[in-house]
């Protein structure tokens, strides 16, 4: 069983501070992984990686049309961008374009690294990404004046907002 996420870890961190010695070496197999391919290769990890490097342009200021570290970035660059250093196939440009590109996840699904998609300022169309860093987070570069910034799905306005979770890579499923 491999632990994602934050609470995972703190699960995984959990159980060893409680597990007796003899129970520490089944705990330790339960966490190797029976696939030999290193998880650096695996989808799921890639998606960490874009997600990780997303967290990294917090506080960095918009940028209408950035989609480049130099210039900065609006939200569909900062995920084109991410996800492009991350080994992930290049996504569409725009937020649009994504959505149609993804395919549908269920939000008790989520892993790090989906993408959450919104319809923003009354928009009748999805215009908003964001990535999916666990917990309930997301980070996205929202407007122009702003920063990018980790928020929580569960914010109101970002509930009104929200279209739906999609995924990029297939994880084996």
């Amino acid at each position: 069983m491999i632990h994602t996420g934050i609470a995972g870890l703190i699960a995984a961190i959990l159980t060893i501070q409680s597990a007796s010695a003899d129970d520490l070496g089944d705990f330790i197999a339960q966490l190797a992984p029976k696939d030999p391919t290193p998880v650096a290769l695996k989808p799921i990890a890639k998606l960490q990686e874009a997600a990780m490097a997303a967290i990294s342009f917090v506080g960095k200021p918009y940028s209408f049309g950035g989609s480049n570290p130099d210039t900065g970035f609006d939200c569909s660059g900062l995920v084109q961008y991410v996800l492009d250093q991350s080994g992930i196939k290049k996504l569409p440009r725009t937020s649009r374009e994504m959505y149609q590109y993804s395919r549908p996840v269920d939000n008790d699904s989520l892993v790090v690294g989906d993408l959450l998609f919104f319809q923003t300022n009354n928009s009748e169309q999805v215009n908003h990404v964001g990535i999916y860093v666990g917990e309930g987070r997301f980070i996205h570069s929202p407007s122009t004046g702003n920063v990018i910034r980790l928020d929580r799905l569960d914010q109101s306005y970002w509930q009104k907002a929200f279209v739906g979770a999609r995924r990029v890579l297939d994880l084996g499923e």
